[in-house]
């Protein structure tokens, strides 16, 4: 590692912004990372689009076709 020389005080404190401002952009980098993480660790993202989709068409009917979709449903997965 190369030992850098400084001259006076402003390119000691101009150097200090510059780790400052990297530090801060690797924190946002590693907190973004962290919520996607959580995100795909998340069960509706883990068993994949097809279920949602399901669900959602499943959602759109009302009383006795609903419970019989369901059970059929069921019954295909178990």
């Amino acid at each position: 590692m190369n030992t850098k020389i400084y001259r006076n005080f402003d390119e000691i404190n101009k150097d200090l912004e510059i780790f400052k401002v990297e530090k801060d952009l690797a924190y946002a980098k590693f907190k973004r990372s962290l919520d996607d993480t959580q995100e795909s660790l998340k069960p509706m993202n883990m068993i994949g689009e097809t279920p949602k989709k399901i669900l959602g068409v499943l959602g759109k009917f009302s009383g006795p076709i609903k419970s019989v979709a369901l059970s059929w449903l069921f019954k295909k997965i178990f």
